[in-house]
């Protein structure tokens, strides 16, 4: 009856042996696909990481260019306000030229313009009536 026991005792053992052989070989193949999984998530972090590296290139370029540009805007903004500051000055200094102007006139700059506008007309007609008149002259002379 002992040797029965030690029997059944070295059966159960074996089996269970053989159960845990197996689930050795389960777990070893497990662990070669997380390692495998590992070295493909490794490439990837990887890649990225060269990615981010370029992007920080790619992000520090853009930046250098963005400070460049606002340098650029801030004197452009400086240089229109002094551009302003000039055309404010030369239109006050034409508004005090026509006040004297008018003021040596007797009337509007614009008034005396238009005059001067029709007398050059005028003039321009009386010449174009003198030619005229020249060449009618000539023809009947020859």
């Amino acid at each position: 009856m002992q040797v029965k026991d030690v029997e059944k005792k070295v059966d159960a053992v074996m089996m269970e042996n053989k159960r845990l052989a197996d689930r050795e070989k389960i777990l070893e193949i497990c662990v070669k696909k997380v390692e495998s999984d590992n070295k493909s998530l490794l490439k990837k972090i990887e890649a990225g990481q060269t990615e981010t590296d370029i992007l920080k290139v790619k992000v520090a370029e853009l930046e250098e260019e963005k400070a460049r540009r606002n340098e650029q805007n801030k004197y452009l903004e400086l240089k229109n306000k002094e551009l302003e500051a000039a055309k404010a000055l030369k239109e006050h200094e034409l508004y005090m030229m026509n006040k004297v102007i008018e003021n040596m006139l007797g009337k509007s700059v614009e008034q005396r313009f238009e005059e001067i506008q029709v007398e050059e007309v005028r003039m321009k007609r009386q010449a174009e009536i003198d030619a005229q008149m020249k060449n009618k002259g000539n023809g009947v002379e020859g």
